[in-house]
């Protein structure tokens, strides 16, 4: 009974000690990938590009088929292969706000400044709402 137990306990102490052996002999991989993350990485770079660069991306909006172009063409220049756009139709023509005039008519006249949120309306569409109280 006491050779089962003893038996049981290093089978447990092995199994759980198997990770913490394995993480101690690739001390020089991780050191490689932090010294990679550090020194070249291209997170700021990418991030500045889709935020700054091409902003808000509705669906078939030009700023998407622009930063959709965009990742291709950086993904190849990283040396990745088969970088493509898979071809599909949205149904609808995709849009993007250029200019939103809005004007306040009761119950005094005056120029009302806003943005519209992406999404609400299609193109021409007049934005009505209702007051609530």
């Amino acid at each position: 009974m006491l050779k089962r137990r003893v038996v049981a306990l290093l089978t447990i102490f092995s199994l759980l000690s198997l990770p913490v052996a394995a993480q101690n002999g690739g001390g020089d991989m991780l050191t490689q990938i932090r010294k990679e993350a550090m020194e070249r990485s291209q997170i700021m770079k990418t991030m500045h590009m889709f935020t700054d660069v091409y902003g808000p991306r509705l669906t078939g909006s030009p700023n998407h088929k622009g930063a959709a172009e965009w990742a291709v063409k950086q993904m190849t220049a990283w040396g990745l292969e088969n970088a493509h756009l898979e071809p599909w139709d949205f149904k609808h023509p995709g849009w993007l706000n250029e200019r939103l005039t809005a004007h306040l008519i009761s119950p005094v006249k005056s120029p009302l400044f806003a943005k519209c949120w992406h999404g609400l309306q299609a193109p021409g569409e007049l934005c009505r709402r209702k007051r609530t109280s």
